[in-house]
């Protein structure tokens, strides 16, 4: 069983409870170790990513959801073998996890939003395929 660390915590502080919820019971029933590797972020740091291109949103004529307080978007990594892993099977199983849990809470009314991955905008099943910017450790809140 995995928990968070110090810097997970921290950054788990910064996001909307309903995020919060569904990471703490994802990562009691993950097999693979994740952390937390931003909720929200400041303007700057939007317009950093965007510059990077990184992000599609500016921070600037557009915010994002990571810029709300509470943020109503979440970044993850996959912990593995000691180190940070963004690698696609790592961050494809990830996210059939914390879109299982949101799912289940949402069905039962614990929570009241849906989850977007950044791996499936569109939220119509297929994954990775038919997207055209890909932002795999990405999770979000919609209604």
């Amino acid at each position: 069983m995995f928990k968070f660390g110090k810097s997970s915590l921290a950054k788990k502080k910064t996001i909307h409870c309903e995020l919060e919820a569904i990471l703490e019971m994802a990562i009691l029933r993950s097999m693979i170790d994740f952390g937390i590797s931003e909720g929200r972020r400041s303007l700057a740091r939007q317009k950093e990513l965007y510059d990077q291109g990184l992000s599609k949103i500016d921070g600037i004529k557009k915010k994002g959801k990571h810029n709300m307080n509470p943020s109503m978007a979440v970044d993850i990594y996959a912990f593995v073998n000691g180190k940070a892993s963004y690698e696609l099977h790592d961050m494809c199983y990830l996210a059939g996890v914390i879109t299982g849990v949101a799912s289940a809470l949402y069905n039962k009314g614990i929570i009241t939003h849906k989850v977007r991955w950044g791996g499936n905008w569109d939220m119509d099943g297929v994954i990775i395929k038919d997207q055209t910017f890909q932002d795999l450790c990405h999770f979000e809140l919609v209604k």
